[in-house]
């Protein structure tokens, strides 16, 4: 029964960090693209100035 009650504690533990690590991912990844066009976008600034 106590193996019941652990894997019933870790199935909490999952759902219950597993959709705010999703959701921070996902943010991260979307954070890195536009980082990634504001870097290309100061680039040709520069250029332009030069």
């Amino acid at each position: 029964m106590d193996a019941n009650v652990d894997v019933l504690a870790y199935m909490e533990l999952i759902s219950n960090t597993g959709f705010p690590i999703v959701i921070a991912m996902y943010l991260l990844h979307r954070m890195e693209k536009k980082l990634d066009a504001l870097v290309g976008a100061i680039e040709d600034l520069s250029r332009a100035f030069k």
